[in-house]
């Protein structure tokens, strides 16, 4: 069982399904805290944090974790946060890392700073 919780989702959609493949994918998380669905958007830090720990547990409910990630879709409204994506990656993985699409957006739900995804 995972430390975090997971956010409930803001729309009509899965946050994890399995593939015919035998893979999976999560749909995205953004730094919703789920003890109370607000954002967590204190700094941009913090929203860093929110999402990976929403990945951590949205795994954990699924019997996966990040440790079983094959690939990381990180969706950022600026380019510089990018370094603060990469630190969270490094402290919470191994090499070798997962592969990696990072990709400038012009918003995202809720006014959220970074969403990302990942699929295994």
């Amino acid at each position: 069982m995972s430390k975090f919780k997971s956010p409930n989702p803001v729309g009509p959609y899965s946050m994890f399904r399995k593939l015919s493949s035998g893979g999976w994918i999560t749909s995205g998380q953004i730094p919703i805290d789920p003890e109370n669905g607000t954002l967590n958007n204190n700094s941009v830090e913090e929203e860093v944090i929110q999402v990976f720990d929403n990945l951590e547990a949205v795994l954990s409910d699924n019997g996966k974790s990040l440790n079983d990630v094959r690939k990381f879709l990180v969706f950022l409204t600026d380019l510089s946060i990018t370094p603060l994506v990469n630190a969270e990656i490094e402290k919470r993985l191994n090499e070798p890392f997962p592969a990696r699409s990072t990709i400038q957006v012009a918003g995202l739900p809720m006014g959220a700073n970074v969403e990302v995804e990942c699929l295994g």
